[in-house]
């Protein structure tokens, strides 16, 4: 219990940092991305790949692996991620384990606390940058750094109700130049809260139920962003969901799942903002999994 005291306080004292360049909606369906307090149900392995600003040269792309796994006792859940993000020039890599403990706080209320640690790997290739200033000291030569990183999260679980707590990173991760001053990489500091609710029983058709959520994310310097997602699901194999981004984006994604095992899903999302300056904003992602 004492150590259950002790990782809690360290939690609500550093929720912090970034979310890289995924989307709400694409980060909504890669829950480990975002809070290593995940509850496995057996062995689940995913792949999950995005492409922002579809249509566009160059655009960019995420690419991310998971291995979750759930230990004889039930209570202790592990495994690792790895991803791969790339936007023009910048590259950026990860690779991560997480470990999360379940355990039951009062009665039908499971609480979950979880860690997550790795290393991220950032590089910049200056060739293929048009630079006005070549003299540029930032410019001058290629980056390829290492940087530490580590994740808290908790999760509350009341039957078929959630909500959650995370930081994916509670390191801020900026370096400079060597005259100090010229940042290179600055990844913001960031939090998140995701509350819903599970098999919202829909009487009108026989094996049809809902799930409903809402992910915020509070990023310093920025204002805060609101995902709302509602996911129709059949006979537990077929699932349609619709999601709005508050001021940013509105979507859809569709999956199908095999003999309990395999799925596949696919998601598009519709930018709503004028900022793109008339160049294509949308962006398309896909998701394979295997459960055991």
């Amino acid at each position: 219990m004492k150590f259950k005291c002790i990782f809690l306080l360290v939690f609500i004292c550093s929720i912090s940092n970034a979310q890289d360049n995924l989307r709400l909606s694409e980060i909504a369906n890669t829950p480990l991305f975002f809070n290593p307090a995940q509850i496995s149900t057996g062995k689940l392995f995913d792949l999950f790949h995005t492409s922002r600003w579809v249509g566009y040269s160059g655009a960019p792309g995420t690419t991310l692996f998971s291995v979750q796994l759930k230990a004889p006792n039930e209570k202790v859940s592990y495994g690792g991620m790895f991803f791969d993000d790339v936007t023009g020039a910048q590259s950026q890599s990860e690779i991560s384990a997480f470990y999360s403990y379940t355990f039951e706080a009062l009665k039908d209320l499971k609480l979950s606390l979880g860690i997550s640690g790795g290393l991220r790997n950032i590089k910049l290739d200056n060739s293929l940058l048009l630079v006005y200033d070549k003299d540029d000291p930032v410019f001058r030569e290629n980056i390829n750094t290492i940087l530490p990183n580590m994740g808290l999260g908790i999760t509350l679980n009341y039957h078929d109700w959630f909500m959650s707590f995370s930081s994916p990173s509670v390191f801020t991760s900026f370096f400079t130049y060597k005259n100090d001053y010229d940042i290179v990489y600055k990844r913001r500091l960031n939090s998140f809260l995701n509350i819903g609710r599970r098999n919202i029983d829909l009487n009108q058709i026989e094996g049809l139920h809902m799930d409903t959520a809402v992910l915020i994310a509070s990023s310093l310097g920025a204002p805060i962003s609101i995902l709302l997602k509602n996911d129709w699901v059949y006979m537990d194999k077929v699932r349609f969901g619709l999601n709005l981004n508050y001021r940013s984006s509105i979507g859809f994604s569709f999956s199908y799942t095999l003999k309990k095992m395999y799925k596949f899903l696919y998601g598009f999302d519709y930018s709503t903002t004028d900022i793109s300056n008339g160049l294509p904003s949308n962006s398309q992602y896909f998701m394979l999994s295997l459960q055991l």
